[in-house]
């Protein structure tokens, strides 16, 4: 027993580690570790195999992609308006990259080291979205975190709480493992391509799989983070055109996704008329659909004014930007006399974050990344067996994401971990070839 162990774990040590940094999420800095782990053996390894490294058409791809959003931080980082903050940002930024060939190296090797993290991420998943529903239905989840279904939050500068002076708005306040913050919607709803994936995979053998993707949809909806609400909508849609398109049996197919359809929309629908904080966000929502400036502004979190700012910046700073991670410390300089917020660590929106902290240079190196992303996955023939793993990449740098900072490390972790992965797929389609 203890032979087969060690066999194991010779065998899988790596995907732990890989898994480690999904796992890490739940805290608030516990995945740095992980990375920080594959990112000095990745540096150790490249050293002396650099040639060999750039020879690999897989991992030349990915270090491309990766100095596309690098590079501009670097040259952004002479005028940056806070050296000392955007060299915390710039030099360890790096680590992703080396991290990232980690990865590749690891998961590369057999396709069951990759199936190995896929099913994990599925398993972790649903287990997270599971403890944040008992919590929800019982006031607190499996290690006692508690929940509070209002949570409010306003600019610090408010001196009254209204919503044409300083606003406050609320939400759901459900966050599971994630305690006391409210990220898991966000994190839950970049990987429920994975979810999607493995149900997909074993529906035809396990009937009543898809039952679980149920307390997926529960949870993120019922977070009230609208953020969340548009990557899980992007990726849904992304993966029913990729069952459309690639799926042998279409009829069967049509039949699953009716049901689901079906279920999520009764458990939905009762969410958002039975659960107020659901259903005033939902509300608020529809204000995007107005011609009325106030709301729209609530629509969004009142983030108009960051947008209106970070735009401001970007105009003042076109070619390079203020710096990585610069936004907080020239907010006032920027902002408009009736702007009610004090400051923002980011503007909320990923655009105009690449605008205003890297400027035109940053925002030409996205561009060239998407390209590159796109252009590969229509020239490559075996596209059907690497779509799962683009697709949550391309939801995780959509333009109009509005949640965590793009430069922060949390969501720049996503990023390369699922571009890694990604990048692996590719490598194991061309060897089935």
């Amino acid at each position: 027993m203890i032979k087969i162990f060690n066999i194991w774990i010779k065998e899988y040590w790596s995907c732990i580690l890989i898994l480690l940094t999904i796992v890490g999420f739940v805290s608030k800095s516990f995945y740095n570790y992980p990375i920080g782990i594959m990112a000095v053996i990745g540096l150790y390894r490249v050293l002396p195999t650099l040639k060999d490294i750039w020879n690999n058409e897989v991992q030349k791809s990915f270090i491309i992609v990766f100095l596309c959003l690098w590079l501009p931080l670097l040259i952004s980082f002479p005028d940056a308006v806070n050296q000392s903050r955007a060299a915390q940002t710039v030099l360890p930024y790096l680590r992703f990259m080396f991290a990232g060939l980690f990865i590749i190296q690891e998961l590369t090797k057999n396709k069951h080291r990759l199936n190995f993290v896929v099913y994990a991420v599925f398993i972790v998943v649903t287990l997270w979205c599971l403890d944040a529903s008992i919590q929800f239905l019982m006031g607190q989840n499996l290690l006692g975190y508690p929940y509070s279904s209002w949570s409010s939050y306003s600019p610090t500068s408010a001196p009254n709480p209204s919503f044409n002076g300083a606003p406050v708005y609320y939400f759901s306040n459900l966050t599971g493992m994630f305690y006391p913050r409210n990220t898991i919607a966000h994190i839950c709803s970049i990987l429920s391509m994975f979810c999607f994936f493995v149900v997909y995979q074993y529906a035809y053998k396990y009937k009543w799989l898809w039952l679980s993707l149920i307390p997926i949809f529960f949870v993120i909806f019922v977070s009230g983070r609208r953020a969340a609400w548009v990557m899980l909508a992007l990726s849904t849609f992304g993966f029913v055109i990729y069952l459309c398109l690639y799926s042998e049996n279409k009829k069967q197919i049509f039949k699953l996704i009716g049901m689901i359809i079906l279920t999520t929309s009764i458990v939905l629908s009762s969410i958002t008329m039975l659960h107020k904080p659901t259903n005033d966000r939902f509300k608020e929502t529809l204000g995007l659909f107005s011609n009325n400036y106030e709301l729209i502004d609530k629509a969004t979190a009142m983030r108009l004014p960051l947008w209106e700012t970070a735009y401001s910046a970007f105009k003042a700073n076109p070619v390079n930007g203020i710096g990585p991670r610069g936004f907080r410390y020239v907010y006032q300089d920027y902002a408009s006399p009736n702007n009610y917020w004090e400051t923002q660590t980011h503007p909320h929106l990923l655009l105009l974050e690449i605008m205003a902290e890297t400027g035109g240079i940053g925002l030409l190196g996205y561009l060239i990344l998407c390209y590159l992303l796109i252009k590969n996955a229509i020239n490559r023939k075996k596209i059907k067996n690497e779509f799962p793993f683009l697709l949550p990449v391309l939801v995780a740098i959509f333009p109009f994401n509005a949640h965590m900072a793009f430069y922060g490390s949390i969501w720049s972790s996503v990023v390369w971990w699922l571009m890694a992965v990604y990048f692996s797929s590719i490598h194991l389609s061309e060897q089935k070839t």
